[in-house]
């Protein structure tokens, strides 16, 4: 939801903002669609399909790649039901809108009440870290219905209480500091893929719960597209009535909701943003982790363990910071694209073009000194792919850190711009054409008992 409004906050016309989210949702659903589809296929988590093409040991690598990325990404899910919950607060107690209000200095980029209420929402997201993957089903359940209401509602809103759209969607471009039009655009193609590339790869953590691949894939096909592209619709909206009402554009859509004076309205929009972001983060972030963290240390941790692990890590990265602007959220999105794309390449590239989707040997995906073994545990060809990808975006990730660090050719941060799409095709050819010339045993004669259970045989 965030996405284009924070992309209009910088300058880009509303419209443009959509089309880049639009373009975006497209091209991540792919991958996520393929890795779901693989998942379920053949009941395999991130961690052992990642066997195949980075070797045994070379999977922890990947692993480790995710799971700082989850880490992130589960401190920023707080910190945006940080928010959710500061509604319900105020919708009860109004007073505490100016509660220590200037306890904490600017530079902490956080106030006291949003530092409290970022802990009261940590600590209320613990619990849901015990329930299980069937369970948590039912919370998602809970979720597609109810969330939709929200969205209507709130879109509903926007458009009596500013009486039509507003002046927003009909500003021309007006970029700040140094961004063109079309740097700001593709910027904004790359965020909105950021938002769901970490699904990307996630999707065989859940995926390998479905029944058919048919039921895990086609419905990301459908509803990603579709419905990303109208929740951030109404972010866009959101910020139009903003302006028109409070005279500001708000990037962030519970910022508007904050304004509000219907104290049972706020209570209740603030409810259902906190309860989404719970059920968003544990089964999008922490169950991810945990999957990562059991395959590196089996003997100490566990999937519980390893939730936890997340949400503690979470909490120590000071993820406020991050929320604290729209260029830095915007930023962070685009940053850790340089190393989800490559890795997302390697994944699709390995089993729907290498291999040509003949399957995997599922149980030498467990055995030591097997066809997945490749070189003392190492797929040196994933490797090199990966430094393929990653290394052209380096210096865009450095500008986009610190602007005033060096002088940047402007063809490099154009290149960057699209670091997700850049590092994923960079990586996939990079794979493909290594394993072509250099070729490595894909099949064995072993009978492959495993995949005999999955296939009913």
């Amino acid at each position: 939801m965030e996405v284009p409004s924070s992309a209009v906050a910088l300058g880009l016309n509303p419209g443009l903002a959509i089309a880049a989210s639009v373009i975006g949702n497209i091209m991540v659903m792919v991958p996520c669609a393929l890795n779901g589809w693989l998942g379920a296929r053949w009941g395999l988590n991130f961690p052992v399909i990642a066997r195949s093409s980075f070797g045994m040991w070379g999977s922890y690598f990947a692993c480790v790649v995710r799971a700082i990325v989850c880490v992130v990404w589960y401190g920023v899910q707080c910190s945006l039901g940080e928010n959710a919950v500061r509604c319900m607060i105020e919708a009860i107690w109004p007073s505490f809108q100016t509660w220590h209000q200037n306890s904490l200095p600017a530079s902490a980029d956080v106030t006291a009440p949003d530092l409290l209420c970022f802990v009261i929402f940590w600590l209320l997201s613990l619990p849901c870290l015990y329930l299980s993957i069937p369970t948590l089903r039912w919370v998602m359940l809970v979720k597609i219905v109810l969330m939709p209401f929200l969205w209507v509602a709130l879109f509903t809103w926007a458009i009596t209480a500013s009486h039509g759209l507003g002046p927003l969607f009909s500003i021309p471009n007006k970029m700040t500091g140094d961004w063109t039009i079309a740097y700001a655009f593709f910027y904004t193609i790359t965020a909105s893929i950021s938002g769901n590339a970490t699904f990307a790869i996630n999707m065989p953590d859940i995926t390998r719960y479905t029944r058919s691949p048919l039921s895990a894939s086609l419905p990301t096909v459908i509803c990603l597209p579709i419905c990303i592209t109208l929740t951030e619709l109404l972010g866009c909206v959101m910020a139009a009535s903003a302006q028109v009402l409070y005279g500001t554009v708000l990037w962030n859509p519970l910022s508007v909701v904050s304004l509000w004076t219907n104290r049972p309205g706020k209570f209740f929009v603030g409810f259902l943003f906190a309860f989404a972001n719970v059920a968003t983060n544990v089964t999008g972030n922490s169950i991810p982790f945990a999957n990562d963290v059991t395959n590196l240390l089996p003997r100490y941790l566990n999937i519980r363990r390893g939730q936890f692990l997340c949400a503690i890590l979470g909490f120590a990265i000071c993820p406020w910071l991050i929320q604290a602007r729209a260029a830095r959220f915007l930023a962070f999105l685009n940053g850790y694209s340089v190393f989800m794309g490559p890795l997302v390449g390697i994944l699709i590239s390995d089993y729907f073009i290498v291999r040509r989707m003949k399957g995997f040997n599922v149980s030498h995906l467990y055995k030591p000194h097997g066809i997945y073994w490749f070189t003392a545990g190492l797929n040196w060809r994933a490797f090199a792919a990966f430094v393929t990808g990653v290394v052209p975006l380096l210096p865009g990730l450095i500008h986009a850190i610190n602007p005033e660090i060096g002088n940047i050719d402007r063809g490099i941060l154009n290149f960057y711009s699209m670091s997700w799409f850049d590092g994923f095709m960079l990586a996939a050819i990079t794979y493909s054409i290594l394993c072509w010339g250099f070729p490595f045993p894909m099949e064995t004669e072993d009978e492959d008992k495993a995949a005999n259970i999955l296939e009913g045989r």
